[in-house]
């Protein structure tokens, strides 16, 4: 399923299914919209098992935890196991 133990969070977020594309991940972290464990976030910015991703989608705040790191895009019902919505 291609886990790993980090990966890029523009990838992570677009491979967990929060944004359409890698490019608009992209441009949300970017933007500042996206911040891992507290901090404004890069798009090369790590992320890891553990890790608190907040990212502004579509005007909506959500807050995720990182359960599985992977960052190939996988089949939705997949995705969904790879993180917790905190939101």
């Amino acid at each position: 399923m291609g886990a790993v133990d980090e990966a890029r969070v523009h990838k992570w977020l677009w491979a967990v299914r929060v944004f359409k594309t890698r490019s608009l991940a992209t441009d949300a972290c970017r933007g500042g919209h996206v911040r891992v464990n507290g901090s404004p976030a890069k798009p090369a910015a790590p992320v890891r098992v553990g890790d608190r991703v907040e990212a502004r989608v579509h005007g909506r705040p959500r807050v995720l935890e990182v359960v599985r790191v992977i960052d190939k895009r996988v089949s939705a019902p997949l995705a969904a196991e790879c993180l917790v919505d905190h939101s």
